[in-house]
């Protein structure tokens, strides 16, 4: 494989969708190719010495695009013989780009190219990096199709998808679902609907508040369980007393612990919407990836990407309009009311998540992407 230079603000140690996202993929690649510039971080130094490429830190908290960065990276792929610099995001890191001798390719997440894509200052900076870069990589359609509306033409994309670990989450059978509902402090009885995510307006809890309460007319029993921190919270725990929704905010849940959480649901959700005018969107919703591999069905918000992570009709159900109460209420219980619907859902979920999302199989396909890039 092609050797080349990664170049981020958003590695582990940091914690973060991008940060697991990349260093999932790049963990996989021949460590011998590889060469990771990053930023510092408290832990770092025992991070980096575990890993099997090499890590570089910046001195400075945060890679800014500015022409001491491009000429510092254009020494560091000097003299580790990199063929190829990736630069991720494509905005604000990859504006260096342009300026670099290197061949560079770009990677897109959602947010990064959505926003500058409909400002016209700002976009006439994304389309100069994505014009220069030799091939682009894309953690889904959504960001792929953001950037080549922002340009106006089509891209050198490939489209890697996040992935998860169908070892780390995987199905439960009903003793085991007991048994973690009662590991984890919940309710051992009554239909359970969970929801992980952080607790920003984006992510729809509010909706699932209130839509709690329309399920409870029909399953007084139901419990639904919230996992993260945000800023959001102290609203949501408002709306939650406001309502006497059956509700409970577990804040944020280790890592050890998520496993066993996605799978002693009955139903997973997260009710993402857009804002502002579409300038805030999901890019693609990992945490549906890891309740399909644990087995659970799904129920989201149509935005972005998240019908790419949920296949409506197949894998779970997705809401077109996630701020509508009544609405995700009635999807939500029309998995609870048809347990055959939920168990085959549940089980093509599983399956697809081992099929096209085990990150061995996108680690193949993002070392063909970089091959392909290296030889435009």
């Amino acid at each position: 494989m092609a050797r080349h230079l990664l170049v981020t603000n958003d590695f582990p140690p940091k914690i973060g969708g991008i940060q697991n996202y990349l260093w999932e993929l790049w963990r996989r690649l021949p460590p011998d190719e590889v060469v990771v510039y990053s930023t510092p971080h408290a832990d770092a130094a025992a991070f980096d010495a575990a890993q099997p490429f090499k890590v570089v830190r910046s001195r400075e908290p945060w890679l800014l695009p500015h022409p001491l960065l491009a000429r510092r990276v254009e020494k560091m792929a000097d003299y580790y013989g990199a063929e190829l610099v990736i630069l991720d995001p494509a905005v604000p890191v990859g504006l260096i780009g342009p300026s670099l001798k290197v061949p560079y390719g770009v990677v897109l997440h959602g947010a990064e190219v959505a926003i500058p894509g409909r400002i016209p200052g700002v976009r006439s900076l994304l389309n100069r990096v994505l014009s220069g870069a030799v091939g682009v990589i894309a953690a889904g359609g959504y960001p792929a199709q953001q950037g080549e509306r922002s340009l106006g033409r089509s891209l050198p994309v490939s489209i890697i998808p996040p992935g998860v670990d169908a070892e780390r989450f995987a199905p439960l059978d009903q003793p085991s679902k007991r048994a973690a509902r009662s590991e984890l402090g919940l309710p051992t009885e009554g239909p359970l609907v969970v929801s992980v995510s952080r607790l920003v307006p984006r992510k729809g809890m509010d909706t699932l508040i209130q839509a709690s309460v329309a399920i409870r007319r029909i399953h007084p029993e139901v419990h639904v369980v919230i996992a993260g921190a945000g800023r959001d919270r102290r609203r949501l725990s408002s709306l939650i007393a406001k309502l006497d929704a059956p509700v409970k905010l577990l804040g944020r849940v280790e890592a050890d612990a998520l496993g066993l959480l996605y799978g002693c649901g009955d139903v997973f959700t997260m009710l993402c919407r857009s804002r502002w005018g579409g300038l805030e969107q999901e890019g693609f919703g990992i945490v549906f990836l890891e309740a399909a591999a644990a087995g659970t069905a799904q129920v989201a918000g149509r935005s972005g990407g998240a019908h790419e992570a949920v296949v409506d009709g197949e894998t779970g159900l997705v809401v077109d309009d996630p701020d509508d109460a009544d609405c995700a209420a009635e999807s939500i219980l029309q998995l609870l009311d048809d347990d055959e619907c939920r168990t085959a859902m549940a089980r093509a979920a599983r399956e697809r998540a081992e099929r096209e999302f085990s990150y061995d199989v996108l680690a193949d396909q993002l070392a063909a992407a970089i091959n392909a890039m290296v030889r435009q």
